[in-house]
């Protein structure tokens, strides 16, 4: 089987409702879970048994539904929503991102994101077009102020030869001042160029 055909045959049985048989049907035996530093598993055992845990507290299980899925080279991440009830009558809603690191066809290690999302595939290019459409538009739209904003060097150039004058001046007056004042003549002209 393929990542990608893995991917979705573990996440058709989570999408069911069979998480248990799901991890233990994929799980390799020494796969790490985490979802925060306190939240970790270091075992399929031990993970086994904190998903028993977990939905022995279920009452009713609302809603499970993949939104989205994304391939890597040994990685895939699933964005779900999981809706729950638990026996006291509460809600438990969950919206999170689970990545999967496999090792030829077991997961080795999972790690859940919480509030995270994917954008799948096909909408993420579309996406990437409309940014690379909007980005176009100022671009066009600053060429004319790059223009304006050479208008004013232009401007400076003429300034910066009357500057230069009265270097010019005191060549004829001091010998000495002479020069210098040649060295930074030229030096005027080539900043006038840029």
């Amino acid at each position: 089987m393929t990542l990608n055909q893995l991917v979705d045959a573990l996440d058709a049985l989570v999408v069911k409702g069979d998480i248990i048989t799901a991890f233990d049907q994929f799980a390799a035996d020494n796969c790490v879970t985490l979802s925060t530093p306190e939240d970790k598993t270091t075992s399929k055992a031990q993970k086994m048994e904190a998903l028993r845990w977990f939905f022995n507290n279920v009452a009713s299980v609302n809603r499970i539904e993949r939104l989205a899925s994304q391939v890597g080279k040994n990685t895939t991440d699933s964005q779900f929503v999981f809706d729950f009830t638990d026996r006291s009558g509460n809600q438990m809603v969950y919206n999170e991102v689970i990545r999967r690191t496999w090792k030829g066809d077991k997961i080795v290690e999972e790690q859940y994101f919480m509030g995270a999302t994917l954008q799948n595939e096909k909408p993420a290019a579309a996406a990437k077009k409309a940014t690379a459409a909007k980005k176009a538009e100022p671009v066009a739209d600053k060429k004319p102020a790059a223009k304006k904003a050479a208008e004013p060097v232009a401007d400076k150039k003429p300034a910066a030869k009357k500057s230069a004058e009265p270097v010019a001046a005191k060549k004829t007056a001091d010998k000495k001042a002479a020069a210098p004042a040649a060295e930074k003549k030229p030096a005027a002209k080539k900043t006038v160029r840029k």
